[in-house]
């Protein structure tokens, strides 16, 4: 070996630390930005040729070395784990956060709410039993009603708002994640332009890691490093191409919401891709806003099954009360107050109905349901009486204003089974049927929590893990450093003296 070529193989050492000393100081740099893969300068051995007779001879490690390539440290299997988890979390997350709307209700429905507006109204006709013909006992009796039709609305209402909102973060949710998509464009776009670097593959996995908070993704990487991603198995990113965006539709009639998803082509926004794309996100927040407003996942409450029960319990109510200030059997009958010519109180026979429904139909919902007009303007109209004609053989019946066998019926129904669980039928009163869908939606976001706080562990293990696998370790840079200034400078020491030598002949010829 030369004097030159010593040189040689010094000078290019020194040149090869030092790029490998930048890159530990670019490790350094970018120790806390999150998906930063770190990189590592990979060495290769020089080949040595030497031309005799024709016949070429090679010879390594006789012409030092050089930088062959520069990698990052990636785990695709690993990435696509930590993406699923995510996924995971995120869905129970929301979920249970969709849930907490319903706990927030549910509340109303039990002793401070709903049933405790029950419970006055059943001591109301308690109290009307007593005194079946005073005018301000029934004023209370027909308030107490009122107060419980209008819990009734109120809560329904409140399961609209909560429909309305989670509406409105699914159409959110649908708009950031288009723009995601947008930006995985763009950035796949970037990272062909600059060669594949590191600063925009952290960029695309950040991109990819959010995607995966709200929607199930599959992807796949070209040659040139930008990302393909898929949606049910449908190309919906083609590196720098974007073919489809996500598309959402709410159905919405009286009673029920519901949403759908569908891919939208980028170039034909007419054709819109639904079969199966709703059924294929079974995982993140997009998934929890299904089930809430579909029902699609019948181990846990949801939106609309929640208030149909408020619904179920509406009607049983009401057609009881009805069926009690109408009763006619063909031999006895309901009768209210009235006044005859002289204006005494006499009774009659009941006419007037109860419960009545704000648009003149016969459905008995929550938030369709309204007292009688002319029971509030008259209260007398309550049928607190019942006649049984065998008991009065023939004669008048009319002046028996202290019966109260109606009201006792108003009073029996607390504790009469009206309403149903589960697949049975009139098997519960309407306050067991209260007390089971809070205490249902309760159990249920208990579950959800707890199932949500394992995901969370789930997906912070896999993050870590792949965290120390791509990302920056001081120890591991500092150590790094320290060997490659070493062999930098023994690399100089080399140079230097060969230089020395080759001074000391040229003084010597």
């Amino acid at each position: 070996m030369s004097l030159n070529q010593s040189m040689n193989i010094a000078l290019g050492s020194m040149r090869n630390h030092q790029y490998a000393l930048t890159v530990v100081s670019q490790n350094i740099a970018n120790l806390n930005v999150d998906n930063y893969h770190k990189q590592r300068v990979n060495f290769v051995t020089n080949e040595y040729t030497t031309d005799c007779d024709t016949v070429y001879s090679t010879i390594r490690g006789m012409n030092g070395a050089s930088i062959s390539s520069l990698s990052n440290y990636i785990d695709n299997g690993m990435f696509k784990n930590m993406l699923n988890a995510k996924s995971d979390a995120n869905y129970y997350n929301n979920l249970a956060n969709q849930l907490g709307k319903l706990e927030d209700i549910s509340d109303d429905l039990g002793d401070n709410g709903l049933n405790a507006l029950l419970n006055e109204f059943f001591k109301a006709a308690g109290a009307l039993e007593q005194m079946p013909s005073d005018i301000s006992i029934r004023e209370q009796f027909v308030n107490a009603a009122q107060n419980v039709v209008d819990k009734f609305s109120d809560i329904s209402n409140k399961y609209d708002k909560a429909k309305d909102n989670s509406i409105e973060e699914a159409k959110t949710a649908t708009e950031n994640i288009n723009k995601l998509l947008d930006d995985l464009v763009e950035m796949n776009k970037a990272h062909i332009k600059n060669g594949g670097g590191t600063t925009t593959q952290a960029q695309i996995n950040t991109i990819l890691e959010e995607l995966s908070t709200y929607i199930p993704i599959t992807t796949d990487t070209n040659q040139n490093g930008s990302v393909n991603l898929y949606i049910n198995g449908i190309s919906v990113v083609e590196g720098g191409k974007q073919r489809y965006s996500l598309d959402l539709t709410v159905n919405k009639d009286d009673i029920n919401s519901t949403i759908n998803f569908g891919l939208k082509s980028i170039e034909n926004p007419d054709y819109v891709i639904t079969k199966g794309i709703t059924e294929s996100l079974n995982k993140g927040s997009l998934r929890s806003y299904v089930e809430f407003l579909n029902g699609q996942n019948g181990s846990f409450s949801n939106v609309n099954d929640m208030k149909n029960s408020l619904n179920a319990a509406a009607t049983d109510f009401c057609k009881a009360l009805n069926e009690i200030q109408l009763y006619d059997d063909g031999n006895s009958f309901a009768a209210s107050i009235t006044t005859d010519v002289d204006g005494n109180l006499i009774l009659e026979k009941a006419t007037t109905p109860f419960i009545d429904t704000i648009d003149g139909t016969t459905d008995f919902r929550a938030d369709n349901i309204k007292i009688n007009d002319d029971i509030l303007s008259n209260p007398y109209k309550i049928s607190a009486s019942r006649i049984d004609l065998a008991d009065f053989n023939g004669s008048d019946w009319t002046h028996a204003i202290g019966n109260a066998d109606n009201a006792i019926e108003f009073s029996a129904l607390q504790n009469k089974k009206i309403c149903s669980i589960g697949d049975g039928t009139n098997n519960a009163t309407l306050s067991q049927f209260l007390v089971h869908a809070a205490s249902k939606n309760g159990g249920d976001l208990n579950q959800i929590n707890s199932k949500a706080k394992t995901y969370d562990d789930i997906y912070q293990t896999d993050a870590n893990n792949y965290a120390n696998l791509i990302g920056v370790n001081l120890d591991e840079e500092l150590s790094d450093m320290i060997r490659y200034q070493r062999a930098f400078e023994a690399s100089a020491r080399i140079f230097s003296t060969v230089n020395d030598l080759m001074g000391t002949i040229l003084q010597m010829v």
